[in-house]
């Protein structure tokens, strides 16, 4: 896992929108295994609100959250 909780992320491309608003900031706040993967949690402070997205892989989610990452 290359990411901890604490992560920011916000998508500045116009690819990956359908998971990640463009221009939105993306706090990770919780990463569970469950039944089909991994259950990423985000907190978008802007919005206030709670954003769950599922990943089969950690190595998928690695690859995806690396093109939004802020660093």
């Amino acid at each position: 896992m290359k990411f901890i909780p604490g992560t920011k992320f916000i998508n500045n491309t116009n690819k990956n929108t359908r998971l990640f608003k463009r221009g939105v900031l993306y706090v990770l706040n919780n990463v569970s295994k469950n039944d089909e993967g991994y259950l990423y949690t985000f907190k978008l402070p802007q919005l206030g609100e709670i954003k769950e997205v599922q990943f089969q892989k950690i190595k998928q989610a690695d690859e995806f959250l690396s093109i939004i990452n802020v660093t």
